[in-house]
This record gives C-alpha cells, structure tokens and sequence, in this order.
C-alpha cells in the first residue's frame, strides 16, 4: 500500500495533466456538434468491432463442438440413405431381415492383389465373420475376422472373392470376381451366350446368399466380348465403390443367417 501511494505521489503532476486533458477533451466534445459527432461515430464503430472480435472468438472456440455436431448428423443421413438405396428399409420392424451397423475404415488396401479393409468396430459392437460390408454406393466386400474392438475385411478388390450377382435388367444370375488388374473395374462370369446385355447394364447382387440382400449395386458393364465357340460372355465392369477413398462403411447383419445356413448344410449332407 505504501509502495502504491508513493507511486501516486511520485507522478502526481503527470496525474493532474491527464485528468485536466480529459476534462478539456470532453468539455470540446460535449459542447461543440462537429466533435461531439465524430466522437459518437468513432465509438460506435469501435464498439462494433469490439464486439465482432469477441463474436469471431466466441465461434471459433465453438467450432470443435460444431464440426462434432455435423459429422454426427451427416453420418446419421449417410445411415438413412445407405438404408434407402440399399432397400434395407421396412416399415414394420418386427418383419425386418437385416440390421445396419456402421463402421470408420482405419486402413485399406487397393493396389495388391488381394486387398483387405480395417474397421474401428470389432465383437463388442455385434460384428461377426461373415456379414456383408458395403458402402453408400455399394458391395464393399465381406467381413473376414474379429476381434474386441476391430474387424477385417475381405475387399471387393481380393481375387479369392467371389459375389453371387445378376443382370439386373435382365435379372441373368452370374458372378463378380476381381481380376487383380484395376481398382475400377472386375471380372464379370457366366453369362450365357443367349441373354443379351448391353454396355451400361447394371449388375446388382442377387440375393442368392445369406451375407447380401439383393440389388446392392455393384457396378456397371463396361466392355464385353463373345467369341463364336464360347458358351459364356467375357465381361468387365466398372465398380460402382470407389476403394480408394472409402471412409465410412456399413456391415449387415442377415437376421436369419444362422438357420438359412444350418438348412442348406443339413439339406447338402442329406444329398
């Protein structure tokens, strides 16, 4: 206190100065119009910017909460339009065949020739070998291991991978299958002579499984050729995944999974 009052004392003259300075300042503002405007105009316009910054500041320390906030709700419309386009939609939810779970791509392969994904969801979250993975565009591959808390993936993109499909124009069973070649594009099978396709033909799958519901997109033919003794057409087409900017993906749970793969293997062993 005594350091404080020394102080004062110290520069009292310099004290009086500022105060009689500001006396006269507002005396010249208050009491002339020119000044007395200029002065308001001023103010006002620092206090505006004076609130802005403190505006600005207060939104850019609510932008990680923001952001959170969208990607939530984005991948909560990515759900909804995965479950749209990929017909996993049912009004009554008790007839309901398939559920939707999904899962962050941690790592992805797309440039061997057999290529695996890595999922943050793993046991904890329900994910079990076996279930179909697919993106908003569609058939990503097939969930091949699983642990606590991760799970891999078969890729589209593995040349061991085989998906049952169909013409969908046509409704002509046949098979997708990676050639190892081009991220882009895979092998189309088993066409017969007879069925006419066309470039542009989308192939879907079939539904002939229990990892898949039917018309899941997969791609679209893009080149086909057929010799004079072949019996099938050779075929490729352009996937409709893009394998090398995948972010998020969805696995699907076929509900009746275990009984449709306990008959079929009871009615193989009774053959």
């Amino acid at each position: 206190m005594q350091n404080l009052l020394y102080f004062l004392y110290r520069f009292r003259t310099f004290g009086l100065f500022l105060l009689l300075e500001g006396i006269c300042a507002w005396l010249i503002i208050a009491y002339n119009n020119q000044p007395n405007a200029a002065f308001l105009n001023s103010s006002n316009r620092l206090v505006a910017g004076i609130n802005t910054l403190t505006s600005n500041t207060g939104d850019y320390f609510q932008l990680k909460k923001i952001n959170d906030q969208l990607i939530a709700e984005n991948l909560l419309l990515r759900e909804q339009l995965a479950n749209v386009s990929l017909g996993l939609v049912q009004i009554d939810s008790s007839a309901r065949k398939y559920n939707l779970f999904k899962a962050k791509v941690i790592n992805n392969t797309f440039q061997r020739s057999m290529n695996y994904l890595t999922l943050d969801v793993g046991s904890k979250d329900q994910v079990l070998p076996g279930m179909g993975v697919v993106g908003g565009e569609g058939i990503v591959g097939q969930v091949k291991s699983v642990s606590a808390n991760f799970a891999t993936v078969t890729s589209l993109l593995h040349r061991n991978l085989m998906v049952s499909s169909s013409v969908k124009r046509t409704h002509t069973l046949c098979t997708v299958q990676w050639d190892g070649v081009s991220p882009l594009e895979a092998s189309l099978k088993y066409i017969p002579r007879h069925i006419p396709i066309n470039v542009g033909d989308t192939i879907v799958s079939s539904g002939y499984n229990a990892v898949f519901p039917e018309n899941i997109p997969i791609g679209t033919i893009s080149e086909y050729q057929l010799e004079e003794n072949d019996v099938f057409y050779e075929a490729k087409i352009k996937l409709a995944v893009d394998f090398s900017s995948l972010e998020y993906v969805y696995l699907i749970q076929n509900v009746h999974k275990t009984e449709q793969d306990s008959l079929e293997t009871e009615t193989q062993v009774i053959q």
